[in-house]
């Protein structure tokens, strides 16, 4: 094989790995980027829309009901994050066709009810502060569980923006110094510390098969080529000898033939 056909075999090997490393990797990217919405990504979409459902109206009762006005600057503050909140819960509705819900559930009406319903404004701020802590801490999980394993780029940034924005009213809430801790519900253990690293990635058993297959690839690949490469060095300075002795002048001479 001449040094130009090993030169031409290695560059068309190399392209071949190329060319099907880049068909593995482009299926991956472009399933993070147009993933559809999973059912934990559309739960997420109606419980914030829910959410907003009562507590844009119940932080709209603060702004007048309550007599603390650190109280009444915590209600403007709901109403107004939740307004934000529910303009893009329905945004991305439309995008990804999710139908959402338009009116409060029965608890929700009746912590609305609740309110109303407060004889005095200690009264009012009491279950006020309480139910809202209450259910921010429910919906905070529920974010995070989201932003941590959705696939979607849009409910990435979406379940950011919402975890930031429940954040800030849970502080908002433990500020006044009305929450009940002892009324809060007692954090769960998780069940999934014990799983494997392949499941913690989400990595299944076909991941991991084909990433195996892509690392023993490279290399047998790389070896290959290496050995085109030496194999063509030898046949060069194998030439290269032969040309020498051809032309160097000074054959050795014909054996004499025996005298008789």
């Amino acid at each position: 094989m001449s040094s130009g056909s090993d030169r031409g075999l290695v560059r068309a090997l190399v392209l071949v790995v190329l060319l099907m490393l880049s068909q593995m990797a482009v299926p991956a990217m472009a399933s993070a980027q147009t993933a559809t919405l999973t059912d934990s990504d559309r739960d997420l979409l109606n419980r914030v829309r829910q959410a907003g459902l009562w507590e844009m109206p119940s932080g709209d009762m603060a702004r007048t009901r309550a007599q603390t006005p650190q109280v009444r600057e915590v209600g403007q503050t709901l109403m107004v994050d939740h307004g934000r909140l529910d303009v893009q819960v329905r945004a991305l509705a439309a995008k990804y066709g999710v139908v959402l819900p338009d009116q409060p559930t029965a608890d929700q009406q009746s912590w609305l009810a609740e309110e109303r319903n407060a004889t005095t404004s200690s009264d009012f701020e009491r279950v006020f502060v309480n139910r809202l802590r209450a259910a921010h801490g429910v919906i905070f999980a529920v974010i995070a569980q989201v932003r941590a394993g959705t696939r979607n780029d849009d409910m990435r940034a979406f379940a950011a923006t919402a975890n930031q924005v429940v954040m800030r009213h849970i502080t908002l809430l433990e500020s006044t110094g009305l929450v009940d801790y002892n009324a809060l519900p007692q954090p769960t253990v998780s069940t999934t510390a014990s799983t494997s690293a392949a499941g913690a990635l989400n990595l299944g058993s076909m991941t991991i098969l084909t990433s195996l297959l892509v690392v023993m690839l490279v290399f047998a690949a790389t070896l290959l080529v290496l050995w085109l490469i030496r194999s063509s060095s030898r046949r060069r300075r194998h030439r290269s000898g032969e040309e020498n002795y051809a032309f160097d002048g000074n054959p050795e001479p014909a054996p004499k033939e025996p005298v008789r």
